[in-house]
């Protein structure tokens, strides 16, 4: 039952380690609090080693876009490792992304890790975004990733991400 959205799953927790921030009116020197959106989808599979039940997903391949804060519009690309179990529908994942913004102006590094549950088709998560550039440069971002699986063809999650911020020239 579960093979079908194994593949959903990829994108699951990526999406919410890209999760997308929201700006405050003004920077300060304490960190604001960013919440954001973004959509996640595999874009390969990677390789997959299955042992029963346990199937392993190596350098999965995800993509996606930010539609709401500071990084709305940039779209990123990157890869993750899944370890799913096929009977429960339960699995395991961390990945990374590297997030471009418009035009060369910059890149930040998201890293996240997470559980998602294919029966509720519900992921959650923790991330990171850090090591920017350009106009990227000395924006952090750690928090929670809360997604939900939206489709199959392919494995698409929409998530909202919240957390601590720093941007930059606070």
């Amino acid at each position: 039952m579960f093979k079908g959205l194994r593949h959903g799953l990829a994108i699951g927790l990526a999406i919410a380690a890209a999760a997308a921030a929201t700006l405050p009116a003004a920077a300060a020197s304490l960190p604001a609090t960013c919440t954001g959106a973004l959509t996640i989808a595999t874009t390969s599979i990677g390789t997959v080693k299955t042992a029963g039940d346990i199937e392993i997903f190596r350098d999965s391949g995800v993509a996606g876009h930010y539609s709401s804060g500071p990084l709305a519009g940039d779209a990123f690309a990157g890869a993750q490792d899944i370890i799913l179990n096929t009977a429960t529908g339960q699995s395991d994942l961390h990945g990374s992304y590297v997030v471009s913004a418009p035009g060369n102006a910059g890149t930040l590094t998201v890293r996240y890790t997470g559980h998602a549950d294919l029966t509720t088709r519900h992921a959650t998560g923790n991330f990171t975004a850090n090591q920017g550039t350009g106009n990227l440069a000395g924006f952090v971002w750690v928090g929670t990733i809360s997604a939900q699986l939206i489709s199959l063809t392919p494995p698409t999650f929409t998530s909202t991400d919240i957390g601590f911020c720093l941007l930059p020239g606070s």
